[in-house]
């Protein structure tokens, strides 16, 4: 036997087995990170829960590569989620964010817009994303643009999902601002008359959802039908004490690189430090090794429960892999 054969034996007994990336502990669940990509937004709602010292500013180029670098080393498939401000009215996010997260990591990509970007920009977005498009969730501000503008628009972005993702889907994420709630009746008609699917949202203040009087709440019981199933209404509900992959298989991450668990972890970081995961850019981001009870009275944002990150009783879980199949197969 040569040198070179003998030392290429004695590798081949010593070599570590390899390692399987690790799965989600459970089949039903998507991971998922949400992805604050940039603080600007170009309206400025007096119902919106962010801060307007937090509505400002744009990543760097290095700072989303750096990121993105480190989603790249996630495990498996995950969605990754993108939010603002709004992620339209950064013009890197089109030209550098999206090709990044397309060429560079094998993700797939929702988004969550105001929908005031031009039709051309969206034609660009559905381009570069193509099958790798998940979710789009365009917020109805009727503060801001007219519901007919807005479902115009909606109907010819269904269009262009048809052409290059169409196995994505579209809902209409609409705030019930106390003292309009009556407006959202007609809202949610002229929403669903258009085939697109209506998600009213309650809203939140700081320190939970806002106290509607009588006969409000009696108004929103009768757009959602009474309904509490988070694929349908968002209410911001409690569920402190279900188990919770949040830090393990979800986490959110600002436009600095700031990781944290969750986004009710992040708000209440003064009573609970643990929510942070490090930050993407400096090398100090490092997730949970398992999950556990949910700390927290609430979750403020649907989507943990409906990428199966927060765990259901199993017969309520059932059902809404049910729902969301059937919601899925419409568009």
């Amino acid at each position: 036997m040569s040198v070179t054969d003998w030392a290429r034996s004695l590798a081949k007994r010593h070599r570590r087995p390899r390692r399987d990336p690790p799965q989600p502990p459970f089949p039903d669940l998507q991971p998922t990170v949400e992805w604050q990509v940039n603080g600007f937004c170009n309206y400025d709602c007096t119902y919106c829960i962010q801060s307007a010292k937090s509505r400002v500013g744009v990543p760097t180029d290095s700072t989303v590569r750096s990121i993105v670098t480190e989603f790249a080393k996630l495990p498996g498939v995950w969605e990754i989620k993108m939010s603002g401000g709004e992620p339209f009215a950064f013009k890197g996010f089109v030209n550098s964010v999206i090709p990044q997260l397309t060429e560079r990591t094998r993700h797939l990509i929702s988004v969550l817009t105001n929908f005031s970007a031009p039709i051309d920009v969206l034609e660009k977005f559905c381009q570069l994303t193509a099958d790798r498009l998940r979710i789009t969730s365009a917020s109805l501000h009727p503060d801001s643009t007219s519901a007919e503008d807005f479902i115009e628009k909606a109907i010819a972005y269904r269009e262009l999902r048809q052409r290059y993702n169409p196995a994505s889907s579209f809902v209409v994420n609409v705030v019930l601002v106390p003292g309009y709630v009556a407006n959202h009746v007609k809202y949610r008609d002229q929403i669903e008359a258009a085939g697109l699917r209506y998600f009213p949202q309650l809203m939140k203040i700081k320190g939970g959802v806002y106290p509607y009087p009588p006969t409000e709440m009696a108004l929103i019981e009768q757009l959602t039908h009474g309904s509490h199933d988070p694929s349908k209404v968002n209410r911001s509900p409690n569920y402190q004490g279900l188990h919770c992959e949040a830090g393990v298989w979800y986490f959110t991450v600002d436009q600095t690189g700031e990781a944290f668990s969750c986004r009710t972890g992040k708000r209440f970081l003064a009573e609970n430090d643990q929510a942070r995961l490090g930050n993407l850019t400096q090398g100090t981001f490092q997730l949970r090794k398992q999950g556990g009870p949910c700390p927290y009275t609430i979750c403020p944002c649907t989507v943990p429960v409906n990428r199966g990150i927060v765990r259901l009783p199993n017969q309520e879980r059932q059902q809404l892999i049910l729902r969301k199949a059937s919601e899925n197969n419409e568009h």
